[in-house]
């Protein structure tokens, strides 16, 4: 934990892929190293703490403490990392009272994250603004940099450690949370664990065509029933959510490749390219090629 009366210190971010053969070398940084794996598994030592950051997951190492690869990897591995330095952080148990200001981070030395595609895209866009604005210090990085921190500490919270399974409504103008009464719905399996493992699945499928009615079958709700409940915990309904989601798929791969646009429509869950790049324009504010146009540079180490 570490309370921000600025921006963190960013340093450096990338993007590493791999096929199978490699293995992460021995060292030691003196910066902290947030690292988010897109896919396959990511097998590090840190200190004498054996980990295994796979895809979905966030992890945060120390620094000053040495960190390497324990195995070759025999799959593809794909992560984002970033290096930034923090301001006077401290390390909580599962057990310790977790302050309720947004301006105290809060981040898991590794967690599966609750929505790791916003982290990802997160990382892209802070990949850009570094290929462009890198590598000297300047506060578009850090003030990115910290949004991605925030993002992450946000998702800790929400993950129901600090706030139990009250519903989180937003922040207060003193920045605490502001959370709902239970209400009962827990009993009910209704609070906010079932709503994020309803939110994961659709992350997971929402370029597959999914409609309301079908998650509401699959987690056996009414279509109606549903959209209240999972309104009421995330202030967004169900359609929204899967729009969401497949808008920022279309956003990754958009800043990513070079796929034509119509054929990113069909890749996300949209038949008709048209409306497809109606819907990314009203929740963008961009046409799919004004946002492609936009960030157009990519940081890869590759091997």
């Amino acid at each position: 934990m570490c309370r921000l009366d600025g921006p963190v210190g960013f340093v450096s971010i990338g993007r590493f892929v791999s096929g199978p053969g490699w293995r992460h070398a021995r060292r030691v940084i003196d910066t902290y190293e947030l690292i988010v794996v897109r896919r396959g598994v990511l097998p590090i030592r840190v200190a004498d703490r054996p980990m295994r950051i796979a895809a979905g997951q966030v992890a945060l190492l120390p620094p000053g403490v040495e960190h390497a690869g324990t195995d070759i990897i025999t799959d593809d591995l794909d992560f984002y990392w970033m290096h930034c330095r923090l301001p006077a952080a401290r390390i909580i148990g599962d057990d310790d009272a977790a302050p309720q200001d947004d301006h105290c981070l809060l981040l898991p030395d590794l967690r599966d994250a609750a929505d790791a595609d916003r982290l990802i895209v997160l990382c892209g866009q802070l990949v850009d603004v570094y290929a462009r604005f890198g590598p000297r210090p300047n506060a578009y990085c850090d003030y990115l940099a910290t949004t991605l921190l925030l993002e992450v500490s946000a998702q800790e919270r929400l993950r129901g450690r600090f706030a139990d399974h009250r519903t989180i409504t937003g922040y207060g103008e003193d920045g605490r949370l502001i959370a709902a009464a239970d209400d009962g719905i827990d009993a009910a399996g209704e609070g906010l664990a079932p709503m994020l493992a309803i939110r994961a699945w659709i992350t997971a499928n929402a370029c597959d065509g999914i409609t309301v009615a079908q998650v509401a079958r699959r987690f056996r709700y009414s279509p109606s029933h549903l959209t209240a409940m999972y309104r009421r915990v995330f202030g967004i309904g169900v359609s929204a959510q899967i729009a969401e989601c497949r808008i920022d798929r279309a956003r990754e791969l958009l800043g990513s490749t070079s796929t034509p646009v119509g054929e990113i429509a069909r890749e996300v869950g949209y038949d008709d390219p048209k409306y497809f790049m109606r819907v990314f324009k009203r929740r963008t504010g961009l046409t799919p090629g004004q946002y492609r146009d936009a960030f157009p540079g990519r940081l890869y180490n590759t091997v």
